[in-house]
């Protein structure tokens, strides 16, 4: 990604594509735009971008959006449909900011050691932690089984989308959850948006409409601290709220010593 000033080519065909858009509608909270229309933006602008969904994907979950565009209100990209987005307006930040000064919720790390010395630091390895360790039953206070990874599908009026992991559970009345993840890196850049959140809840009351749906997030703040984030049911992404969060520090059997 070319940086010149600070100023990136995905910054500035971004820039353009919502001024044209912005500057010609009457409908002031969604702006819709499609593939070919970055394409076409990049070749008037005379950038050579070899990867045209990567400008989606970083202003959706990496970075926030240019400042012009910022200046116009909290302005988030939705996927509509194959090739398709929009621009939509919230009203408030389009990224969930993670409670500070939490306390650390300490538990015994049961990640096979052979696992973590071979895993890489990223969402995976996350994941991996997330299943071996039984954080979500931990977290909800139900018994949870993970049902499926890398849930690609599509969700009515929002397109194609991806959960994480998906995992379903049951309480001890015997109500059944579906439980679908959304995890990041501990990278900063890679952000937790609340379109994001909003589809995996559409998601679930679409494919398991019977289901009570628990959405959490996951996202660490280092190899071995966890946060957890349990939101509520809503599709809305200006009303959808955090429901429970927690910070689980995991730690080995050597370490045990600190639990007190």
């Amino acid at each position: 990604m070319a940086t010149t000033n600070n100023v990136t080519d995905y910054d500035k065909i971004i820039e353009k594509l919502f001024f044209n858009k912005f500057n010609n509608s009457k409908k002031m909270t969604e702006l819709e735009f499609s593939k070919d229309e970055i394409v076409s933006i990049g070749k008037k602008l005379r950038l050579n971008i070899r990867n045209v969904p990567d400008i989606v994907y970083t202003y959706r979950s990496r970075r926030d959006l240019p400042k012009s565009i910022r200046d116009k209100g909290n302005w988030a990209i939705n996927p509509k449909g194959k090739g398709k987005f929009s621009f939509i307006k919230l009203n408030r930040s389009p990224f969930v900011i993670i409670q500070e000064g939490l306390s650390k919720i300490k538990i015994l790390n049961s990640l096979p050691e052979i696992v973590e010395k071979y895993s890489s630091n990223d969402e995976q390895s996350l994941l991996s932690n997330l299943r071996y360790n039984r954080l979500l039953d931990i977290f909800t206070g139900i018994t949870c089984f993970h049902l499926q990874s890398h849930v690609r599908c599509t969700v009515r009026g929002e397109g194609q989308i991806e959960i994480d992991d998906l995992y379903v559970g049951i309480n001890k009345e015997g109500r059944e959850y579906i439980i679908p993840v959304e995890a990041k890196s501990v990278e900063d850049r890679d952000k937790l948006g609340w379109v994001q959140i909003t589809n995996l809840v559409k998601f679930a009351h679409q494919y398991y409409p019977k289901l009570k749906c628990l959405p959490i997030a996951v996202k660490p703040g280092s190899r071995s601290l966890i946060y957890l984030i349990e939101f509520d049911e809503s599709i809305d992404f200006n009303k959808i709220a955090i429901k429970n969060i927690k910070l689980y520090h995991l730690i080995r059997i050597k370490e045990k010593d600190r639990l007190d």
